[in-house]
């Protein structure tokens, strides 16, 4: 068998650009999207500290007196398929940046949380209609809409 030779000219200048890509990288590795540790309802008699999450979980699974209502696994599986292709894009327009990349997804997974709840059909007992004074199965004082939010993680 013949021995082949190859000769590699300008490992320098990739070598340069690959450590501007990473310096240009950011130290973010992810987003989180939904209702953070920190919201909590204001606190009343009855909700003293209650955790938004919490009663976004009662909400989506439903509990023995409400039925589920499927705002987020809705949302998840409309818009998941669009994600990777959106953080690519994201990726190239802030030059590779991560911090700025996921900052962008995470608004729109925020963004797509939030008209979930917003798009939910009117489905409330006749007891909570009159309660509330209107029907909307996911709003009522605007609590969790308002404590919809993302947070970009860092490595």
């Amino acid at each position: 068998m013949a021995a082949v030779n190859l000769k590699v000219r300008g490992g320098n200048r990739m070598r340069a650009y690959l450590a501007g890509l990473e310096a240009a990288v950011g130290g973010a590795s992810g987003v989180r999207v939904g209702f953070l540790e920190h919201s909590t309802y204001p606190s009343t008699p009855s909700e003293s500290g209650l955790h938004v999450a919490q009663v976004a979980f009662y909400n989506e699974f439903g509990t023995s007196r409400a039925p589920a209502r499927p705002f987020f696994r809705n949302m998840i599986k409309a818009e998941l398929g669009d994600w990777g292709a959106k953080l690519k894009k994201y990726l190239r327009g802030a030059d590779f940046d991560t911090d700025i990349a996921f900052g962008l997804l995470g608004t729109d997974i925020k963004d797509a949380l939030v008209d979930s709840i917003r798009r939910w059909p009117a489905d409330n007992a006749p007891s909570t209609v009159r309660r509330k004074g209107f029907n909307h199965g996911l709003i009522d004082r605007g609590v969790m809409l308002r404590a919809t939010e993302y947070e970009v993680l860092n490595r």
